[in-house]
Order: C-alpha cells, then sequence, then structure tokens
C-alpha cells in the first residue's frame, strides 16, 4: 500500500545496493524511449549519485539551477513538492539605513579601547547610531512551490531519486502495480527555463494534478511581507502572483511565476487553482520566474505567449543546458579509488564511512556534489549562504552574502577549480557595492576608500552591528575581496582585467587603510577600533579589539598586490613608496604562551580558542606570504594555533555537534598552505563525514542548516592538497595524506596560467600532464627527492635545480607537455 505522504511502503533497489552501478544511461540527445520501456531500476549516473529515501524536508531536496533560477526536488513520488527559488528574491523588509555616523566620535572610541575599556567604547558606538539593534539585510526566500500529486496502485517499489552532475538533472523513479514511473526536472542555464518531464508505464499511464503555491503560507514574516496574492489556472497554465507589503523605491516590488503544462495524449481540466491531467502518455512542464521591478507591469502575459513558443522536446533543452552546464562541471575529475561503491546510494555511503575509514567512493562524489552546486547556485551573482536556493520565509542570517568568511569559503575553489568566469560574479557584485561601501567608510571611519560589511544582499550599507557584535568596525572585508579580484589576473593573465577591475578596486581598499591607520608609541600602525569575526578575547569577552591579526595580514597583502599590479601596468608610481612605508610599519606576528600565532597582535589582549571562526590564519587561507615561508619559528606557531584549534573542533563535536563547516575549511585551507598533509587530512575526515545529507547538499552545522560554504570550501582544501602555485612555481602533492596511495585529478587550474590537465601518482611514481596559455619557464616541485624525471611527451625541457625536489621546466605555449616523475 502507498502511504498518504506518497513516501513508499517498500523500497526495492535490486541490484544497485550489491556493490555496482549502471553507467548506461541513455543520451540525453537519443529519442525518449517509450514509457513502456522505462528501466525498473534507476540506473546510477557516471557523475552523480543515487538516493533511497524522499526529503522529508526541502533541505533534503534534490538540487538543480541554473545560477538564476533554483530547485529543490523532495523526490515524493505520489505527493511532489518542487521548491522554486530566485536569485533575485531578495524580500524588501525595511528601506535602506544608513552606516553609524560614529567618525566623529572614533576618537573617543579609540581612547575607550587604549583605556581597556572595550565595553563602553561598544555601547558609545550605538548610542552615537539611530540604528540600535542589529539589522539583517533584506532576506533571500522561496519564490513558491510546484506540488504534483499523482494516484497509486498498489506498493510502490524500485524507489530511487538520482542528481546527475553531469547534466544538473534530478530523477525521481519508482513502479507500482501499473508498471514505472519517472519525473525529471533541470533549470536550463541556455533558456532561463526549468522542465519538468513526468513519465509512466505506456500509453496514457500519466494521470496528475499540479499546483503553484506559496511555500509557508502561515509563516508570519510571509503574511507580513507578502500582498495581493494571486494564483489562476486554465487548461494550459498555472499562474502565480505578489507584490511586497514593505517594498520601497529601488527594491524588488513583486513576483510572479508561470508555469507551462503540456501533456502528449490524453486530457486537461481545471480544479480550483490547480490543473489536472488525465490519461497522458507524457507531461511537460515549463516554468519561468520573474522579479519585478515594477509591480504595476506584469510580466504574465508576454512570460504565457514565450512558453507557448516552445517546443515540447525535452531532451533538446536539456542538450542545449548540458553542452554550458556540462563543459563547465566536467573540467575536473578525482579518482582516487572509489571503486564499486559508486553503486552504493548516499544512504549506504554514509553509514559506511567512518572517521577510521573515510570513503573514498563518497569523497569523490562529494567532491563533485560540492563543485556542482557551486556551479549550479552562480550567475551574475555569486553564491549565498544557500547558494541560489531558498526553502523557508525565516532563512538563517538572512541567507544573506556574508562576507567574513562564507562567501569567501564558497568561492575558494572557483579559480583552481578551473571555472574562472565564474568568479566574475563575485567582482561584479563588489564592483556594484562600491558606493554604499564607499559611505560605510565615511560615516563610520571618517576616511577615503570602502569598507565591506560582514553581509549584504540589495545594499552594501554596515548595518550588522550592536554592542555585543562591533561589526561596524571589521576592517578586513574590501582587502580579503581585492584577493579575489588579484587571483583572477594571477590565475588567467586577463590584463585587461587587472587594469579596469582589480587594480581600481584595490586601489579603493587600500585607500581606506591610508586613512584609517595610525601609528602608535612604537612607530607600528594601529588598527583601532576593529572586530576579530565573530570572536572576544579571552580577558575581555567583548568582541570591540584593535590589532586583529587577520586586518594586520590582509592589509598587507592588499598594499603588496597593490604594488605589484602597480608595477606590472606601469602605474601610481608616486603610490608605491607610500605603500612601501606602509608595509613597513605593520605590527608583526605575535606568538602566545600556547606556541600559538595570536589573534590580536598585542599582549593586552589573551586567545580565545573555543570559537568557530579561525580568522587569524588569513594568511595562509589561500597560500603562503614569503614572510612565513621564510620563518621557521612562524610556520611552526601557526601549525599549533590549527591542532588547538582543531583539538577544540573535537571537544565540540562531544558537547554540542562540532564547529560550523567553514571553520573546518579554514583550518583545512591552512594546513594545507603548510605542506601539512596528516593534519590537513585530520581536517577533511570530520568534513566529509558530518557535514553532507544524503541528497549531497553541505549543512552549516553537523547534518543540519542546509549552507554552500563548504560545497565551495571542502574542493578547495582538496585540491590544495594535491597542488599548489603561484607564478612560476607549481608544487605537486604538497600534502598529499599517506591515507591516498594513489590518485588520479584532472583539470586544476594553477596560478600563472598553466593547467594541470591530469595528475596521476601511484607510490612513488608521479606523471602530470601540464599545458601552459603562454610559454614560459616554471619551477616544478614534487614531495620527496627525485630520483628520474623525463618528458614523456611535448616540446618542454628540463633543468636542473638546486633543490634535489623540483626541476626547472620550459612550458611551450597552447601545447600538453606529460612529465614522468620518480621519487627516491
Amino acid at each position: 500500500m502507498t502511504s498518504l505522504s506518497g513516501r513508499p511502503a517498500a523500497l526495492a533497489l535490486v541490484g544497485l545496493l550489491a556493490g555496482f552501478s549502471v553507467f548506461a544511461a541513455p543520451s540525453p540527445f537519443a529519442p525518449a524511449a517509450p514509457s513502456s520501456e522505462l528501466p525498473k531500476t534507476l540506473a546510477v549516473p557516471e557523475r552523480g549519485f543515487v538516493s533511497s529515501e524522499p526529503g522529508e524536508t526541502w533541505e533534503q531536496g534534490l538540487l538543480s539551477g541554473n545560477g538564476t533560477i533554483g530547485a529543490c526536488v523532495l523526490g515524493r513520488p505520489l505527493e511532489e513538492v518542487v521548491v522554486f527559488s530566485h536569485k533575485r528574491m531578495f524580500v524588501p523588509e525595511r528601506a535602506p539605513l544608513l552606516p553609524p555616523p560614529t567618525a566623529t566620535r572614533l576618537f573617543e572610541i579609540r581612547r575607550l579601547i587604549d583605556r581597556g575599556l572595550y565595553g563602553q567604547a561598544a555601547q558609545l558606538a550605538v548610542d552615537v547610531s539611530e540604528q540600535k539593534t542589529f539589522l539583517y539585510p533584506d532576506p533571500l526566500m522561496p519564490a513558491f512551490d510546484l506540488r504534483v500529486k499523482m494516484e497509486g496502485r498498489g506498493e510502490i517499489a524500485d524507489y530511487l531519486r538520482a542528481t546527475d552532475f553531469r547534466t544538473g538533472e534530478t530523477i525521481v523513479h519508482w513502479s507500482d502495480s501499473r508498471g514505472v514511473f519517472e519525473r525529471r526536472l533541470f533549470v536550463s542555464r541556455a533558456d532561463g527555463l526549468a522542465l519538468v518531464q513526468i513519465t509512466g508505464p505506456g500509453p496514457g499511464g500519466v494521470t496528475c494534478r499540479l499546483e503553484l503555491s506559496p511555500r509557508e503560507p502561515e509563516n508570519r514574516r510571509f503574511r507580513a511581507n507578502v500582498a495581493n496574492l494571486a494564483t489562476t489556472t486554465d487548461a494550459s497554465f498555472l499562474t502565480f502572483r505578489h507584490g511586497f507589503s514593505r517594498a520601497y523605491p529601488g527594491s524588488i516590488q513583486g513576483l510572479e511565476g508561470v508555469a507551462r503544462v503540456v501533456p502528449r495524449g490524453g486530457s486537461t481540466s481545471t480544479d480550483g487553482p490547480a490543473l489536472v491531467v488525465t490519461g497522458a502518455d507524457e507531461v511537460l512542464v515549463f516554468v519561468d520566474i520573474q522579479v519585478l521591478d515594477e509591480f504595476d507591469k506584469s510580466k504574465i502575459e508576454s512570460t504565457k505567449k514565450a512558453l507557448a513558443q516552445r517546443p515540447p522536446n525535452y531532451k533538446e533543452f536539456l542538450g542545449r543546458h548540458e553542452r554550458i552546464h556540462g563543459e563547465m562541471f566536467l573540467r575536473m575529475r578525482l579518482d582516487l579509488g572509489g571503486g564499486a561503491d559508486h553503486g552504493l546510494t548516499t544512504e549506504k555511503l554514509l553509514a559506511k564511512t567512518t572517521d577510521a575509514e573515510p570513503s573514498r567512493a563518497l569523497l569523490e562524489k562529494v567532491f563533485d556534489a560540492g563543485r556542482y552546486n557551486i556551479i549550479s547556485s552562480t550567475s551574475d551573482l555569486p553564491p549565498t549562504l544557500q547558494g541560489v536556493w531558498a526553502g523557508t520565509y525565516d532563512p538563517p542570517w538572512a541567507s544573506d552574502f556574508t562576507h567574513n568568511g562564507n562567501v569567501p569559503s564558497a568561492i575558494a575553489s572557483l579559480l583552481m577549480a578551473n571555472t574562472p568566469e565564474l568568479m566574475l560574479s563575485y567582482t561584479s557584485y563588489m564592483e556594484w557595492l562600491v558606493p554604499y561601501l564607499e559611505v560605510n567608510a565615511e560615516r563610520i571611519f571618517g576616511a577615503r576608500g570602502i569598507v565591506l560589511p560582514s553581509r549584504s544582499t540589495t545594499t552594501g550599507y554596515n548595518n550588522a552591528f550592536a554592542v555585543t557584535f562591533p561589526g561596524q568596525f571589521w576592517v578586513a572585508g574590501a582587502a580579503w575581496a581585492a584577493h579575489f579580484f588579484y587571483d583572477y589576473w594571477l590565475y588567467t593573465g586577463d590584463r585587461k582585467f587587472l587594469a579596469e577591475h582589480a587594480l581600481p578596486f584595490m586601489e579603493k581598499a587600500a585607500l581606506f587603510f591610508e586613512d584609517y591607520l595610525y601609528e602608535g608609541p612604537d612607530g607600528r600602525f594601529v588598527f583601532s577600533p576593529t572586530q576579530s569575526p565573530e570572536n572576544a578575547p579571552g580577558n575581555t569577552r567583548n568582541q570591540m579589539s584593535f590589532n586583529a591579526t587577520m586586518d594586520v595580514a590582509a592589509a598587507k597583502e592588499l598594499l603588496g598586490n597593490a604594488i605589484a599590479a602597480s608595477r606590472e601596468l606601469g602605474l601610481n608610481r608616486e603610490k608605491i613608496p607610500v605603500w612601501e612605508k606602509m608595509l613597513a610599519k605593520m605590527p608583526p606576528y605575535l606568538i602566545n604562551e600556547d606556541g600559538a600565532v595570536k589573534e590580536w597582535l598585542t599582549p593586552r589582549l589573551t586567545d580565545s580558542y573555543n570559537h568557530r571562526h579561525t580568522s587569524q590564519l588569513y594568511a595562509l587561507l589561500d597560500g603562503m606570504p614569503e614572510e612565513i615561508a621564510r620563518s621557521p619559528e612562524l610556520r611552526a606557531a601557526f601549525k599549533k594555533l590549527i591542532e588547538l584549534k582543531f583539538e577544540r573542533h573535537w571537544t565540540n563535536w562531544e558537547k554540542q555537534g562540532g564547529f560550523m563547516s567553514f571553520g573546518l575549511v579554514q583550518l583545512g585551507q591552512a594546513a594545507a598552505s603548510l605542506g601539512e598533509a596528516d593534519l590537513t587530512y585530520a581536517c577533511l575526515v570530520p568534513l566529509l563525514n558530518r557535514y553532507w545529507l544524503h541528497n549531497l547538499a553541505s549543512m552549516h552545522n553537523a547534518k543540519r542548516l542546509f549552507n554552500t560554504d563548504i560545497s565551495g570550501g571542502m574542493p578547495a582544501v582538496l585540491i590544495k592538497m594535491l597542488a599548489a602555485s603561484d607564478p612560476g612555481r607549481i608544487s605537486l602533492l604538497p600534502a598529499k595524506p599517506a591515507a591516498w596511495p594513489s590518485g588520479t585529478i584532472e583539470g586544476i587550474l594553477c596560478r600563472g596560467q598553466v593547467e594541470i590537465r591530469r595528475l596521476t601518482w601511484n607510490g612513488r611514481h608521479i606523471e602530470a600532464v601540464l599545458r601552459s596559455a603562454k610559454a614560459q619557464e616554471i619551477s616544478l616541485s614534487v614531495p620527496g627527492e627525485i630520483k628520474a624525471v623525463r618528458l614523456a611527451k611535448g616540446a618542454g625541457s628540463i633543468r636542473e635545480s638546486k633543490d634535489p625536489r623540483s626541476r626547472r621546466l620550459a612550458l611551450p605555449a597552447g601545447q600538453d607537455v606529460v612529465l614522468a616523475v620518480e621519487l627516491e
């Protein structure tokens, strides 16, 4: 018997759970098989997964998206819910509020900090503001649900659901006494639409009821924010429309959705808000979503006309989408020997993996899933905390762009994972924010330049502060953003981008520090006031502070990169000496009594390790500055910090379920930069085992709170374990753990315009296929003394190096060079 919820009463997985997979999925370009010929068992996608349980909540749904429209498919056979969202569905809850005018009282705030009166400084900063409480930006909320009801006959069996990362397609598969049913969905990058295909057991086998409805109609925030809700239904279309009761000039003013229902055979009728299809061979549904800037200018009729012109050919649309989405996704591949376990369901894989024996198949799938999730939620905006997906009107942290750790984690792998074009979504959003960031600098600090707040959506005004959270004084944000601008140049060699985008943004970020910093009694700069996200010193218990290590590291990186970019372009000759003098006055790193790098570069503030952020690791999140590389003492102190923070992770795991996931990403990134293979692997294992659900969506906390941070961050950690790069230098397997004695990774992009097209290792043997976009000589290093090295293919050449672990390698432009290395 089937249950009222539509969940299967019995799940027959046939041979899939016996440990093998079926890769002979039909081509999306082939004619559709008749419904009666649908296989009884769903094939495991070669790059994707199968799951044996439907989603109980939206967080457990199968994910598809084109960066603009998101779809979350719960996978319930008879009572399906598809939660649709839109990248611009930032619901207006209040008009923009200017940042606090603390600039005129900044000297008083600094004096209080100098006297150790941190709480009073934080209170004064709020007292002078008209804003008295912490304010989130406009939150990302869902668009609507597509609900699909179908009748069952007999017991539901053969249930599986799947996501194919290569095509971006979700599949829900089941059978009953009549035969096999499937629902397929994808969101097209090529056409800007979502498509749903419903097939059944032969002619006339599909009867269903479809409806567009609000996600949470009784939710208090839905009721407070949504106005003029209206739905319509006719024989071919469902429409959904509403405005916003708190809309303000410049906010979105309304939302519209249109679904065109195209049955093949059978008939359609209406039943209240629902469209009923009876006795069809197949049903195709086109879904389009529009966010309105003017509510009185509806686009429903024009959208209907456009959808009516679309040919009802699912395979044709899927093929166009796959050529774009699939090309990006297939640029990388990881093989650590997962083997036959790829045929297991995600439920089996998650049950099988342990800290002692992490599942390699699961790790390979999670690597793919992370990249898929980020690709699917990136278009001309970067991923929010929830990517492009939204399933509640009460999203944690407003599902905003959280810049003090989350967004940098989500985008951490965009460049190295060979999708540099997606990084432009982040840089263009940062450039759009610049006018707001200039207001922040002027009103809060009385400074020129730009200050990026810890969170933003529809504006960049800094309203994320309170007495207990002095976030208005976090000053590392714009410098951190500038890192990604400059890194895009290092990876791509796009000189036009460097001149027209990267350097102008870096100059604005540097200009702020020119005004903000002042000399202390020792001649070193003082960073005050500030906040080290989102931690408080152990001896003050107040987040108001000064000389946060993150700020110093970010400012040093920014100024160094601004100097390098200016010299590359022959610009800023008068500014370079200014920036060089600023670098000479930066506070030095300090090491505490535990032997760890301090989070605040002053003896007046003590460390507090029991916090999810590890912002003092900033310098090592994406490489290793020369200052640290040449200092064994600093390297040891950073390693000790990672160890102490990781120890706290396990303590918290026992007490309350562990750190947030991107905190572990930060530890892993830094450990990989140090080349500490065992420590990096120790960080990677809990990321694998505790922060993914059976739909391979990543979580913020252990097994809860949908969040895309580690979907980008975890692949970055793994890639950094296998390759590190700077212009003119590539290190192979710099932090490879002993647990991976052999493996292959394809498609790593390196700084200096080099792609590692394939890297294979097996014991002491390494083979790398490299392709450089320009003719150049690089230093190539490996994790041990080289016994023998040869060019197996290509026109490059090899020269000896003083370091027995490296060689000088000349690379031609645009040609594959195959290098074979044998270690001692």
